[in-house]
């Protein structure tokens, strides 16, 4: 749990695959964009501001999305852009504190408190970044930036304001932030605990103060209990508490892949899978590591499904990692 003194910040660049293709290509600039991750490809990545401003967000169909928005402009994303912009940003943040803590390829949280004696006030620092931002990767790109009292509570702000601004949550203003956002913008409330809440009529984060504690036991569990007591409160859970450790060495590795349509043929399901386990044991391999739990995540439609198992030894052969991840959690 952090100090009451302590002051962190969140930034976030909007739209991020999105708005450096607009930055690149000043004739995207201003029109609804859609992201694939190649061409023909029919799953939404990402969406430029303009498209979100009509209803387009990440995971949306492409071919239903052209039926209702025939203006979308479809490009494939850019990794390389990303990465270069990505390095630059770290290098940014580190030019302010050593201890920047870069959360995705598009947001990081900066430790304001040790940075005090140098600025007149959070606000001030948080503008001085985005002047910089800008100045980094273009003028095309804006970013928010939340404060707050915690990580949680900062990246809560961000992620609920409007682009392109900066938004500080003094703690009078924590219930009111709690009580006015849905669980689904709170960072680690995914969809699955997000219908476990939802089944207890639990829609914002502030509402799960008021769930008894052998009620929300029973339906997420003695860990999420804890951790979504600390949310409610606008604490910090563990997954965001951990960013202050020293840095580990890579603890997972893993492979995806999205499909062009849904798939019900065997024979294709089995090869794609034995693909994406060959992939994920040769990095295993030129890594030097070795793994013991292995799992699985499927979905199509609406639905989804996801399964583990933990090893008496430790594997990285391609033939065996397949055969505990189509035998005993696929099948």
């Amino acid at each position: 749990m952090s100090n009451q003194s302590d002051v962190y910040l969140h930034i976030d660049i909007n739209s991020y695959f999105a708005t450096l293709l607009q930055q690149e290509t000043p004739a995207l600039r201003g029109r609804p964009l859609a992201v694939v991750k190649d061409v023909g490809r029919t799953c939404i990545i990402a969406a430029s501001k303009e498209a979100k401003a009509l209803g387009i967000r990440t995971g949306s169909s492409l071919p239903m999305v052209q039926k209702t928005v025939p203006q979308i402009v479809v490009v494939p994303v850019d990794f390389a852009l990303c990465w270069s912009a990505t390095s630059k940003l770290k290098t940014l943040f580190e030019s302010f504190t050593p201890t920047s803590e870069l959360f995705s390829l598009d947001e990081s949280f900066i430790h304001f408190t040790p940075l005090n004696r140098l600025y007149a006030s959070p606000l001030e620092f948080a503008q001085k970044i985005r002047a910089e931002i800008f100045a980094a990767l273009g003028e095309w790109v804006t970013c928010n930036i939340g404060i707050a009292r915690t990580r949680f509570l900062a990246k809560l702000a961000s992620e609920t304001a409007l682009p392109d601004s900066i938004t500080e949550v003094s703690i009078e203003q924590e219930t009111v932030l709690l009580a006015n956002t849905t669980c689904s913008d709170a960072c680690g409330i995914g969809h699955r605990l997000g219908k476990k809440l939802a089944a207890l009529g639990v829609s914002v984060p502030y509402q799960i103060n008021f769930i008894p504690q052998a009620d929300l036991e029973r339906a997420v569990g003695l860990f999420w209990t804890h951790q979504l007591r600390l949310m409610a409160q606008g604490n910090e859970p563990l997954f965001l508490r951990r960013l202050s450790l020293p840095p580990q060495a890579m603890k997972s590795v893993g492979r995806s892949i999205t499909g062009w349509r849904l798939c019900s043929n065997e024979a294709m399901i089995k090869r794609t899978l034995y693909n994406l386990v060959a992939e994920v044991a040769h990095k295993i391999r030129r890594m030097h590591l070795a793994g013991r739990q292995v799992s699985l995540f499927v979905s199509g439609g609406d639905r989804h499904w996801n399964n583990f198992v933990t090893l008496p030894h430790h594997i990285w052969h391609t033939k065996e990692l397949f055969y505990w991840i189509y035998t005993h959690l696929y099948q």
